[in-house]
């Protein structure tokens, strides 16, 4: 499943890579796993913390994305698991 713009994406892929040096391959076709990952590795299981990452510049940065959505998403992901999508 994917929810996240192509921009929101390369966010959080760049990010990760640069942290971990790897990203888990289900990530990469799924956005629960993609964002689950992000959450632990990135933002604390925070999701508050994560979405500020994602958008850190406001709407400047994903002028294709909806941001309330990939809130929420974030936020559902956090309460229940990458399965929280499927």
């Amino acid at each position: 499943m994917q929810f996240l713009t192509s921009s929101e994406r390369n966010v959080l892929l760049d990010l990760l890579q640069q942290r971990d040096g790897e990203i888990d391959v289900r990530g990469q076709e799924c956005d629960c796993h993609l964002v689950f990952e992000a959450l632990h590795l990135l933002a604390d299981g925070m999701p508050e913390r994560l979405y500020a990452i994602i958008h850190h510049q406001g709407r400047r940065d994903h002028l294709q994305a909806n941001a309330g959505n990939t809130f929420l998403m974030v936020q559902k992901i956090a309460e229940s698991g990458a399965m929280a999508c499927g």
